[in-house]
């Protein structure tokens, strides 16, 4: 079965990771030590080198101060 997808899955996520982590200049260790890991596997996140829950995700996008909706670019229906 072939994808259709551009990215991955994890690909996009650590996209979104990093621009919001640049777009709130932080660095990788300071994103890290917001959300309690080293800057290595905040790295590892943004390179999808590895697979996160959607817990784990719900932390990082409180510590980059956005949204869900905005992390994942939708909207809600009213």
């Amino acid at each position: 079965m072939q994808s259709s997808f551009t990215h991955t899955a994890k690909e996009i996520v650590g996209l979104k990771v990093k621009f919001f982590r640049e777009k709130n200049n932080l660095t990788q260790q300071e994103l890290g030590d917001l959300i309690d890991a080293d800057r290595q596997y905040v790295w590892k996140i943004e390179k999808a080198k590895i697979s996160i829950s959607l817990d784990y995700l719900d932390k990082i996008i409180i510590a980059l101060n956005c949204t869900q909706e905005d992390f994942l670019n939708i909207k809600p229906n009213p």
